[in-house]
């Protein structure tokens, strides 16, 4: 027997160049959020942009996910920006660990019960959000606040 005839995927047409090819994730509200925030290098709050770090190639641009708020100086324009100097040169100029930031900025929260309280996890730390005669609610807000805090200390 033929190992090809085994596995119906082994003997499939070729997938097109165009079926290899990954889409970036695009996400405008993300982003919109992440130009909220301050630089994180200078704390800058004005003129922040939203400054893609991920891996991409000629013609493609990276997940949105990867962005990262940068003040325009920081992101294109001055001598010592991500532009500029590149990603690697860029980090240790500021001494910027960006895939910890951008791991950060993109973790999802969540919220479990466990003895009649609500859990948050954040990233690889978990917190206590209150009971649950108190409400979902109120866990929900409470690790929104979390995280904003969290995100301040990190950007």
């Amino acid at each position: 027997m033929n190992p090809l005839d085994a596995n119906p995927r082994m003997t499939a047409a070729p997938l097109v160049a165009e079926e290899l090819k990954m889409k970036p994730v695009s996400n405008p509200e993300y982003l919109t959020w992440i130009r909220t925030l301050p630089c994180v290098v200078c704390r800058a709050t004005r003129g922040v942009e939203a400054a893609h770090t991920g891996p991409h190639g000629l013609g493609q641009k990276s997940s949105d996910l990867s962005a990262l708020p940068l003040c325009a100086r920081h992101h294109r324009t001055g001598q010592d920006s991500y532009h500029k100097l590149g990603p690697r040169k860029f980090a240790e100029a500021h001494r910027l660990n960006v895939p910890e930031i951008v791991a950060r900025l993109s973790a999802k929260p969540s919220i479990r019960v466990e003895s009649g309280s609500f859990v948050g996890r954040l990233g690889d730390r978990e917190y206590a959000l209150g009971i649950t005669a108190a409400g979902l609610a109120r866990a929900v807000h409470r690790i929104g606040v979390l995280r904003r805090e969290i995100l301040a200390e990190v950007a």
